[in-house]
């Protein structure tokens, strides 16, 4: 009994054991709405936590309801390890509430309690006196089933919402909402589709449905001066919306928004910059509106994608012949460019190949065997070689000459009564056309004055007054006059004078430009001179849509200076409009500057003055500045200052050793070089000043060592013996003076012609010190050897001069020599008459004066 007893407590325990397990069990399935919250007006994002702690992929039930009845309007089934999802809702989140509800279904599809229901609150809750209609200025998804609703007061009765102002029939969401369900909608135009909920009220909502973003297809790629990239395709539908809802594109390379995109119906396109040195390049095209993004990978190589577009510059017509020039900009260093012209009627084509560069390039094509006085147009275009050829350029159209034309220009000197001299060009259609005269016809405005001449040869000198003149020249043939080539002379005037404009040539030649005229209506005349050469008159017409010329290299000379002058022309004339000089080619100098014969020189600096003619037209270069080289001796090394302002003709050197010679080399500077060195050599002074200073030091310091030591000589003999630590040494004073003196090197130590010296009595004992030769301080012993003094008990020791003339005899050398420490009587010492106590009987200073005439 007892076992079975024990058996069914054991079960019983057992029992309650699992039962708190189940219990636990079930605890951790209970799940919670942690987070509930709108994105936007369809989508619901919701989070949850749960009591236990597996991290591994858990199912979810999800129930949504909707209005305060919790009216379940979808069920979702999820399997994650994640707690958060995002549900979209087909009625706006605005419109009612919105709760959700979640639990756990276990591996062995044991469900859990539902959690508690999270309530999202819509507008249906607000007080209100005019409807609320949701969506409203949204953009929705072509296809899509949306549900459209109204909110209302209560008292308010609606049974129809309109939708494209066709009725639906309304369904009961809540005593306060109702909606239309609207099916597979369409794509609208910019101005959206209306919806409003009684006819009665004007209150109305618009939206705007249109389609997803789709992925761009067929990406073309390509540059035509491989420094931009246009990347290209075409859309299958166009853009429904306006503006406001505007589909946007961009372009990514590098993981980096790195273009500009622009659409236009069914044709977009995206520019980047070319990376330096890059050849393949990987983009990513991305498409975006209101419902999403798409986006497509395209990978290409730039090299293969290089199309040439030049410009038609300039086209330019002979009577026979024709220039036509295309001018090619781009970075195309390293390649191989062929370019071609294509002139029509005839169907002439010219190809023509160079190498590529990074600057501007222009293709000059010459185009012979045509018909004079005949319409032409011409085009090109350009390819890299192993690529197709890039696109055509506009058509220039051109006309060829007449059979024989005169080009006249003039020059005008003198004022008021002026001096014309006329200058022409004549071009014939063949060489061997024979020209016997030209006609030269002068007019004036106003009365109709008109006097013609014939002349074999140009040039002409004319006279005209000041008012304006109208010249015409013709060239008389066999077959009778050429068309006239007419230029207007203007009325005399003083303008003032024009600011010059430096410019330089290059291998090609002069590439001119100017700025534009807004006075000029007919032409720009281009005239140009060597201006070391007077009446070396040349000139180009260039069209008055045109403000730049270029000049062939063959024309012109190195070295040279070239003025130019452009010309504006009008109905009253040419005016002169700009003025430039310059060169084909730089040289060095080959003139050399003049220096001043009369530097300004100092012991510690040299200043330089040279004349020279920088703005003399004859130089061949531009004087940019001068070199200076100064070398002291043809071993020591080369000192080069520069001076980069040519005005300034003066230079000081500031760092120069005294008593030195310089020579200076100086030559005049362009951007080619240097020129012909003029040279100088140039000695420094002396520093006399510093010198005298010097000497002026050493004597003041050595009378101010004089003045010190005589005043001072009663003084120390009168010092207590307390203070006897203070007394000099004579010997240490002559090595002090001694050194002073060699370091000033202004005294000189000289052998003393006489000296006499006598002992005065200082009633001090010899008993107790060797007088001049105690061996307290052997360093006086060499006294001894000067001065013999006699042992005697009391001597008196007396220095006196005898018959030493003191006016005429110079002190050179002083000597003091202190004997040390020794015994005094306690007598008391009398010193020049004055009765002295010491203050320490033990010591005592005696003085040794050795006089010394020279």
């Amino acid at each position: 009994m007892m076992f079975l007893y024990w058996i069914k407590m054991l079960m019983f325990l057992i029992l309650i054991k699992h039962i708190k397990s189940w219990s636990s069990a079930s605890d951790k399935l209970v799940l919670s709405i942690t987070k509930l919250e709108a994105l936007d007006m369809w989508r619901l994002k919701m989070e949850w936590n749960m009591n236990s702690e597996e991290h591994r992929n858990q199912t979810y039930e999800i129930q949504v309801g909707r209005t305060k009845n919790m009216d379940v309007i979808d069920t979702i089934s999820l399997n994650a390890v994640v707690n958060t999802t995002i549900w979209r809702s087909q009625m706006p989140l605005n419109c009612t509430d919105h709760s959700v509800r979640i639990r756990h279904i276990s591996h062995n599809s044991t469900l859990g309690s539902w959690s508690a229901w999270k309530t999202h609150y819509g507008n249906e809750n607000l007080s209100q006196s005019k409807f609320k209609m949701y969506p409203e200025q949204q953009v929705l998804k072509e296809g899509s089933t949306v549900l459209f609703c109204c909110v209302y007061s209560e008292d308010t009765n609606i049974t129809s919402l309109y939708f494209k102002n066709t009725p639906y029939e309304a369904i009961n969401i809540s005593p306060r909402v109702k909606a239309i369900r609207v099916e597979n909608i369409t794509a609208t135009n910019s101005w959206g589709v209306n919806f409003y909920c009684d006819k009665r009220d004007e209150t109305t909502a618009y939206n705007f449905i249109t389609f997803p973003p789709e992925k761009p297809q067929n990406i073309t790629c390509e540059t035509k001066d491989l420094r931009n990239v246009n990347c290209s395709w075409k859309v299958r539908r166009a853009h429904n919306l306006g503006k406001r809802f505007k589909r946007m594109y961009t372009l990514v390379i590098r993981d980096s928004e790195a273009g500009s995109c622009d659409s236009e119906g069914l044709f977009v396109s995206c520019i980047f910059k070319v990376i330096q040195h890059w050849v393949t390049y990987n983009i990513t095209l991305f498409e975006t509106n209101r419902l999403g993004k798409a986006s497509e990978q395209h990978v290409f190589n730039i090299t293969e994608r290089v199309f040439p577009f030049p410009e038609l510059s300039k086209v330019s017509a002979g009577v026979l012949d024709a220039t036509v020039v295309l001018q090619l900009n781009g970075n195309f260093e390293g390649l191989s460019i062929t370019c071609q012209i294509q002139v029509k009627p005839g169907e002439t084509i010219q190809e023509m190949q160079q190498k590529g560069s990074n600057v501007s390039q222009r293709y000059t094509f010459k185009i012979k065997e045509l018909q004079p006085s005949m319409n032409y147009n011409t085009r090109g275009r350009c390819a890299i070689q192993g690529n197709e050829w890039g696109k055509w350029t506009n058509h220039g159209a051109f006309v060829t000459g007449h059979l024989v034309t005169v080009d006249v220009w003039r020059q005008i000197r003198g004022h008021p009564n002026r001096t014309v001299t006329l200058l022409w060009h004549t071009v014939k259609t063949y060489p061997e056309l024979y020209i016997e005269a030209y006609e030269v016809c002068k007019s004036r405005e106003g009365p109709q004055r008109n006097v013609c001449i014939n002349v074999t040869q140009t040039p002409l000198n004319l006279t005209v007054d000041a008012h304006v003149i109208n010249i015409t020249v013709r060239a008389v043939i066999q077959a009778g006059l050429s068309v006239p080539s007419q230029i207007t002379i203007p009325s005399a005037y003083t303008g003032g004078m024009l600011e010059e404009k430096r410019i330089m040539g290059n291998a090609e030649g002069f590439q001119l430009s100017w700025m534009r005229d807004s006075t000029t209506t007919c032409d720009y005349i281009v005239e140009w001179c060597k201006l070391s050469v007077p009446h070396s008159i040349e000139w180009r017409k260039v069209p008055a849509n045109q403000t730049y010329l270029t000049l062939e290299a063959g024309l012109f000379k190195p070295g040279v200076r070239y003025a130019f002058t452009v010309y504006g022309c009008n109905a009253k004339g040419h005016r002169p409009h700009e003025k430039q000089i310059g060169y084909l080619e730089e040289q060095k100098p080959s003139k050399f500057p003049t220096l001043d014969p009369n530097p300004i020189v100092t012991w510690s600096s040299a200043t330089l003055k040279w004349s020279f003619k920088e703005g003399d037209p004859s130089h061949t270069g531009f004087i940019t500045g001068y070199k200076i080289t100064r070398q002291k001796d043809f071993n020591s090394d080369i000192s080069t200052s520069l001076i980069d302002k040519p005005h300034i003709k003066s230079f000081t050197f500031s760092d120069l050793e005294e008593d030195q010679s310089y020579i200076f080399l100086l030559a005049a500077c362009s951007s080619a070089g240097c020129g012909p060195d003029t040279s100088a050599t140039i000695a420094t002074a002396k520093n006399y000043p510093l010198l005298l200073v010097k000497i002026s030091v050493s004597l003041l310091v050595l009378v101010a060592c004089c003045i010190c030591l005589c005043y001072f000589r009663k003084t120390l003999k009168r010092i207590p013996d307390k203070f006897s630590f203070l007394h000099l040494k004579a010997l240490d004073l002559d090595e002090d003076l001694y050194k002073a003196s060699e370091k000033i090197r202004s005294l000189k130590i000289e052998d003393c012609r006489w000296c006499d010296v006598e002992v005065l009595d200082l009633h001090t004992s010899l008993v107790q010190k060797s007088w001049l030769t105690g061996t307290e301080d052997p360093r006086h012993s060499f006294i001894a050897h000067k001065v013999k003094v006699p042992s005697f008990t009391t001597p008196s020791y007396q220095l006196t001069t005898g018959a030493w003339d003191r006016q005429n005899t110079n002190l050179t050398n002083f000597t003091y020599v202190s004997s040390g420490r020794q015994d005094l009587s306690e007598e008391t010492a009398k010193t020049d008459g004055k009765v002295q106590e010491p203050n320490n009987p033990l010591f005592i200073s005696d003085y040794v004066t050795h006089l010394c005439e020279l």
